[in-house]
């Protein structure tokens, strides 16, 4: 298995991460979509958790999923009560506008630590023939 890109300030993460980035992957080289999903981390046993058919269903009129990431974050916070050490990640897509106003798919992940602190890395990705391509990530600030 190819080892993926992490940020240094994440590699406590980096069990997490690579499951993610290689359920990603599947997802998108089978159907070009992403569907959201999350990840719980509690002692070292990661488990992702998707959402029930209907959700995935429910689509506004402009096509985009809607519920769904507070839905997920319903789900982590219930996971995290079973241990306070637990780490919780939401996984969705995102699109990224360059200053030439170029547009480029990314991979959001959305990283909420035992501490509760929150960090948002963003994995630029491209497709290729059979396959993704994942960009070099780089995490979000939105201080005010």
């Amino acid at each position: 298995m190819k080892h993926k890109m992490i940020l240094k300030q994440q590699v406590q993460y980096a069990s997490m991460i690579d499951r993610a980035l290689n359920l990603c992957e599947v997802m998108l080289s089978r159907s070009e979509t992403l569907y959201p999903f999350a990840v719980l981390s509690i002692e070292k046993q990661i488990q992702c958790i998707f959402l029930d058919d209907e959700d995935y269903n429910n689509k506004h009129p402009n096509g985009a999923h809607f519920g769904m990431i507070e839905k997920l974050e319903h789900q982590l916070a219930i996971g995290k009560k079973q241990a306070n050490s637990a780490i919780g990640m939401l996984v969705y897509a995102a699109t990224i506008r360059s200053p030439q106003q170029a547009e480029n798919d990314a991979l959001m992940f959305s990283i909420c630590d035992a501490n509760g602190e929150n960090t948002l890395t963003l994995y630029p990705y491209e497709f290729e023939v059979n396959s993704i391509k994942i960009g070099k990530p780089f995490t979000c600030d939105f201080s005010d």
